[in-house]
């Protein structure tokens, strides 16, 4: 898949042994490499299309060990078919059926958002984002390691969401835990994630609750992003309770 002629991407350094790499047709969907060994773990896969992406990435990084799943919606799961023939990839148990499955599409309701919204995702989810079902190859569950981080369950908006936590340096990873984005890709506050796609909004403000119980001084996110500095905790204070 990584082969020579793919132009390696530019990967932007968000925390000690930790790179983004920003794709998709508006650049809002997130991948995250790890430092693990002499390779590296990539956290989460945006959509089908940053396949190849990730994967010279990965090679440049010194090959991807592990591919992690921080849910198994479409715009996350999107690369991680293909990404599977070049390593395992992993999830949540209680994210398996979505990763193997419908990649949420068993729980959303799309009648709650506007309707130009509506038919964009529904033509996005389809074409653009979402690379079918991926063999999940083994689980990862809350105080698990990957790398130097910790896995932490931060379900809600999706069954089994998880996150990954690095105390020493306050550096959290976590998927759609939280919303910087609008549904149309524009910047936006710290939020709740769209009702539309929540298994369970509720819990999923009581996930944002704990993340910034944590204190982390870096939060990045699935969409946009990252979040950092001293203000992190209360703006994820604020996104939990409005």
């Amino acid at each position: 898949m990584a082969d020579r002629k793919q132009r390696v991407p530019k990967l932007e350094p968000i925390a000690p042994r930790v790179w983004l790499l920003r794709g998709g047709l508006t650049g809002t969907m997130n991948a995250y490499f790890i430092e693990d060994g002499d390779g590296v773990v990539v956290f989460d896969t945006g959509e089908k299309g940053m396949a190849r992406a990730i994967a010279a990435a990965g090679e440049r990084l010194g090959g991807i060990t592990k591919v992690v799943l921080g849910h198994g919606d479409t715009d996350h799961r999107g690369s991680a078919a293909a990404l599977s023939a070049i390593a395992p990839v992993v999830c949540h148990p209680d994210a398996v059926e979505q990763a193997e499955g419908s990649g949420g599409r068993d729980y959303w309701d799309m009648s709650k958002l506007p309707l130009g919204v509506r038919l964009l995702h529904t033509f996005t989810h389809r074409y653009v984002w979402d690379g079918g079902p991926v063999k999940i190859s083994g689980t990862v569950d809350e105080g698990d390691r990957i790398a130097d981080f910790e896995v932490v369950d931060f379900s809600g908006h999706a069954p089994g969401q998880i996150g990954l936590w690095r105390a020493a340096d306050r550096v959290a990873l976590v998927s759609d835990t939280v919303y910087l984005t609008t549904m149309t890709g524009r910047p936006a506050p710290a939020h709740v994630p769209q009702e539309a796609y929540n298994l369970d909004t509720e819990r999923a403000r009581v996930s944002i609750a704990k993340l910034a119980k944590l204190d982390p001084l870096v939060v990045a996110p699935g969409h946009l992003g990252p979040l950092s500095g001293p203000s992190v905790r209360t703006e994820l204070e604020r996104a939990a309770s409005t």
